[in-house]
């Protein structure tokens, strides 16, 4: 499907998994298959669907701290978006400015422990609230809803863990935007 056509069937509170192109994405992918994460290894990156005043964007962790950032730069950058539907969707509202009244850090040692886990196994322990990657930050706002994650759920998921705790298949799967040259 294209954006255009399910667009408006997004929700506020839904989870965005994005299949991002590029090196880091590559590397994400191969450490998600290795951990067997089948399909879902190529969710690289995940966000929350939010509409502000007819625009839809999402609420991610962009590699330095959290942001707003229409989706449709997501899908004009090549990229797909697998569009999950969040379990307590009429909650997140509840929980927005919690999760972004303060900037929280993107945090590069979490995301070390989540490939570490996921190629050698083991836990990854737990964190704090002030540094995140993009797929807890997601996970833990849902649980700040009141999603009860399932039994044996990481603490520090991958994108691939946590769309995958959400169903094996998306509600949409949109197709990435044809890149001009």
């Amino acid at each position: 499907m294209t954006y255009e056509e399910v667009r408006e069937q997004i929700k506020t509170g839904d989870v965005l998994g994005v299949r991002g192109r590029g090196a880091f994405p590559w590397l994400t992918r191969l450490v998600q298959r290795i951990g067997g994460l089948g399909d879902q290894s190529g969710i690289t990156h995940v966000g929350v669907a939010w509409w502000v005043e007819g625009r839809l964007y999402s609420v991610e962790m962009d590699g330095r701290h959290n942001v707003l950032r229409p989706l449709s730069q997501h899908v004009a950058d090549g990229c797909g978006v697998d569009v999950y539907r969040c379990p307590v969707v009429e909650a997140m509202p509840a929980q927005f400015d919690r999760v972004t009244a303060n900037p929280i850090k993107y945090s590069l040692p979490d995301l070390v422990k989540i490939g570490l886990r996921l190629i050698l196994g083991g836990k990854t322990g737990s964190d704090d609230d002030g540094d995140m990657v993009c797929s807890t930050f997601a996970s833990r706002w849902m649980q700040w809803a009141g999603w009860p994650p399932p039994t044996g759920f990481p603490d520090m998921p991958s994108p691939g863990e946590l769309c995958r705790a959400l169903g094996t298949q998306p509600a949409f799967a949109i197709k990435a935007a044809t890149k001009r040259p």
